[in-house]
């Protein structure tokens, strides 16, 4: 059971030990106070609240959650992530994902990667045969330092030193080859290794673990570069070389630089530009992007400037186009009406290197021209018009129909009007045709974009199999009443999403600020919430099993148990639906204001017993902004009738606790 686990983990951990890591903490009475490590300031705002497990921050941030939350939040990480780390640090064993022990294998694929990594460094080090390995990293103008920390190795000439090292080791052949170190001849009837005499690249997830190599070739041989094949653990498709070690500088910088190739991460990190990772490939995947996005939504593509880089430039763009997440954005329509439209969630800017140069030769060459280079990227929509005017038949009617085609959702995804109408101008110049044609291409296309984020009419299909909904009912008995509050909303979410595109657009009629992932009190909850909403922005219609697929394993019994309790739900009238909906959301507020305010008073009272009257004091401000927000909260409740809710109540079977 997910949640047992969770609880587990959060049980162990000790909050104050693990926040003191990221800040200093001070002792005030039975809580800690310090700088928020999320925001500057000058006056401690952040309190840790030992006895709950939890912080929260009165400066502003204004957020808050428990030990999940806080490294989530600082480590960018997801949830399995994040519960992988903290339950390994306090000795939590976490159950296995799949059946016929797939972690156990995962792990000692990941452990033979890892010993091969420590092999090929050995060898790169201290073997006679390497030398003219270590001549080539000299040349690259490599230091000692730079190998060492991108862990580069060599692979020996023979057919089978690595395998017979790794034998050695304990590791068995099945497993070497499953890890795609080892290769099986089926004419030889015998094993050889999968990389001879070739510079060792490691590629490592996120996390720092070796997943696959890549290796350069030392003399004539084809291929130049060598990855490794599929496996379980290495997906060509999903990963970004050199992410583990940009990770910390793109958040710092808010910026990106996405390259080819190993040299050039290495080159650029060596001088100082270490927010830099590089594609698996020549074209960008939307699983790499969507990696990237999560660390910033500032782009700038560095690709090289020959006929194939071009491509590669072009379909890395249409992917960014359909991979990276959306955000919803008002936009005041004539009459003052306002609505929620779909842009994309991130910057993309192009910059040409100079013809002939890769970005390894001009960072090594010449830094000065690289960060050059760098400040010259151009927005996505100015280079691709010169792609377009550059390859295609502006002369022809097919050839502006194309043009028109390909720009015109690219426009349509400006949220600034200035800009957008700077760009429809630009076209219509373009493929002389006049503005208005173009600006009615472009609010199509823009039609097509909100169409993709508000789906009518559609229904969930039947659910999975699922445990019986009594364990979700019977929590209300025992967990806290926001748990129970949360269980409910998010199982009726679930039962009709389009509830919660209705959400985005009614809440402002209730002057409530949008649900957000932040709003749920349990992770779990968090999570599928996030996921949901993130499918929701995508073009797929709704579909619960292929969302199930999109949650973390450690997720799908949460889920489940959502899903069933929905099921066993009657079928409501819409209109009390969504009032069900709308008092779901007023009680998580409610309750989270009064935890908020409580928190406080406690914190000042401790203060003052501790003789720290002025910090005391400067919470007052706070509080009295809870107390407002309490009101204001009160009074939207009223506005709906009481009666109605509890009839929504009676028909779904469920008593609803009182607010």
């Amino acid at each position: 059971m997910v949640g047992n686990v969770t609880d587990e983990v959060k049980q162990r951990v000790d909050i104050v030990e693990l926040i003191a890591r990221y800040t200093p903490l001070k002792r005030a009475g039975s809580v800690y106070k310090g700088l928020c490590p999320f925001h500057s300031e000058r006056t401690p705002s952040f309190i840790v609240f030992p006895h709950t497990g939890t912080w929260h921050c009165f400066g502003g941030c204004g957020t808050g959650g428990d030990a999940f939350a806080f490294v989530m939040r600082k480590e960018n990480l997801n949830f399995r992530e994040a519960l992988e780390s903290l339950a390994s640090q306090v000795g939590v064993v976490l159950p296995a994902e799949g059946s016929n022990g797939q972690e156990d294998q995962r792990s000692r694929l990941l452990a033979a990667n890892e010993a091969a990594t420590v092999y090929y460094q050995k060898i790169l080090a201290h073997h006679a045969a390497a030398a003219a390995a270590r001549a080539y990293l000299e040349r690259r103008s490599l230091d000692a330092q730079t190998c060492s920390l991108f862990r580069l190795g060599y692979a020996l000439p023979g057919w089978s030193g690595l395998r017979d090292y790794l034998l050695e080791q304990g590791f068995a052949l099945p497993l070497l080859i499953e890890a795609g170190l080892v290769k099986w001849s089926e004419e030889r009837q015998s094993s050889y290794d999968a990389f001879r005499n070739r510079v060792i690249f490691p590629i490592s997830d996120r996390s720092g673990r070796v997943i696959g190599f890549g290796g350069r070739v030392l003399d004539d041989g084809v291929p130049k570069y060598l990855n490794t094949a599929e496996t379980p653990l290495f997906h060509k498709s999903h990963v970004v070389y050199g992410l583990d070690l940009a990770q910390r500088a793109i958040r710092e910088r808010d910026q990106v630089v996405i390259v080819e190739g190993y040299m050039d991460v290495i080159a650029a990190h060596q001088h100082g530009h270490s927010n830099v990772v590089a594609c698996m490939g020549t074209a960008l995947t939307a699983e790499q992007l969507q990696q990237l996005q999560r660390q910033t939504s500032r782009f700038v593509l560095a690709l090289d400037a020959d006929s194939a880089g071009q491509r590669a430039t072009i379909r890395g763009l249409n992917q960014a186009r359909q991979a990276l997440l959306r955000v919803q954005k008002p936009a005041v329509l004539p009459g003052g009406r306002i609505q929620l439209e779909s842009r994309l969630g991130a910057d993309l800017w192009i910059t040409r290197l100079p013809e002939g140069r890769d970005p390894d030769e001009v960072i090594r060459q010449d830094l000065q021209l690289w960060e050059q280079t760098l400040v010259a990227a151009r927005p996505l929509v100015d280079f691709y018009c010169d792609v377009v005017a550059e390859q295609m038949d502006l002369t022809s009617a097919q050839g502006k129909g194309e043009a028109v085609a390909e720009l015109a959702p690219l426009i349509a995804e400006l949220s600034n009007e200035i800009e957008r109408q700077h760009y429809i101008q630009r076209l219509s110049r373009m493929v002389q045709i006049d503005e208005t044609t173009i600006a009615g291409r472009v609010q199509a296309a823009a039609r097509q974009l909100q169409a993709g984020i508000e789906p009518g009419g559609r229904t969930a299909p039947p659910a999975p199999a699922a445990p019986p909904a009594e364990e979700m009912r019977a929590k209300e008995g025992q967990a806290t009443r926001g748990y129970a509050h949360e269980e409910h909303l998010l199982a009726n979410l679930l039962a009709d999403v389009d509830l919660v595109v209705w959400l985005a657009g009614v809440t402002e009629r209730y002057q409530l600020s949008p649900l957000q992932p932040q709003d749920w009190q349990h992770i779990e909850n968090q999570e599928i919430f996030r996921q949901l909403k993130q499918y929701l922005n995508s073009d797929e219609p709704w579909d619960v099993e292929l969302f199930q697929e999109r949650l973390d394993r450690r997720l799908h019994g949460r889920l489940a148990q959502l899903v069933a309790y929905a099921s066993l739900l009657p079928a409501h009238d819409p209109a009390l639906m969504r009032e069900d909906v709308i008092k779901g959301v007023l009680r998580m507020r409610l309750e989270q204001v009064r935890s908020e305010t409580t928190r406080i008073k406690y914190l000042q009272d401790e203060l003052q017993r501790s003789g720290e009257l002025e910090a005391a004091r400067s919470f007052e401000k706070t509080t009295n902004a809870c107390l407002r927000e309490l009101a204001h909260l009160q009074r939207q409740n009223a506005r709906i009738p009481q009666e109605m809710f509890r009839k929504v109540g009676q028909r779904a079977g469920v008593k609803l606790l009182q607010l």
